[in-house]
């Protein structure tokens, strides 16, 4: 009887510490894999002095450009846009994105999101200057 009690435990010993050894392998693998899709810029110690520490967060910036627009002259010319004209300088100016980004966004050609924006820029203008 005690020696099938001792063999009994010695199996359940292994099982556990093989158990253990093969899941830390998995959960090291799994961290490697994140680590490598995800890098963080403080992880790569070649020029920390030169690291520029910002935090951004897409939900604290407004993604419409008339939420960043605070002179009321302004607000009124760019609510006198089209709204495809609103959504370009939107795309433009608040989340930075090139003319052949936005093109493929709103599946038009890049000079026609050019054509939009620049008659967009010269309306405001010419609202604002009463000209």
């Amino acid at each position: 009887m005690k020696k099938d009690d001792d063999d009994l435990n010695r199996r359940f010993i292994t099982y556990m510490a093989n158990l253990i050894y093969y899941n830390s392998i998995n959960y090291d693998k799994k961290r490697r894999l994140k680590d490598n899709r995800f890098p963080l810029t403080l992880d790569n110690n070649e020029n920390l002095e030169s690291v520029l520490l910002t935090v951004y967060d897409s939900e604290s910036v407004p993604p419409n450009l008339k939420d960043h627009i605070t002179d009321h002259s302004l607000y009124q010319a760019y609510e006198s846009l089209p709204a495809q004209q609103q959504q370009i300088l939107s795309f433009a100016y608040v989340q930075k994105l090139n003319d052949k980004e936005i093109a493929r966004i709103l599946g038009v050609s890049q000079q026609n999101i050019s054509k939009h924006r620049l008659k967009a820029l010269a309306k405001l203008r010419q609202l604002i200057t009463g000209g």
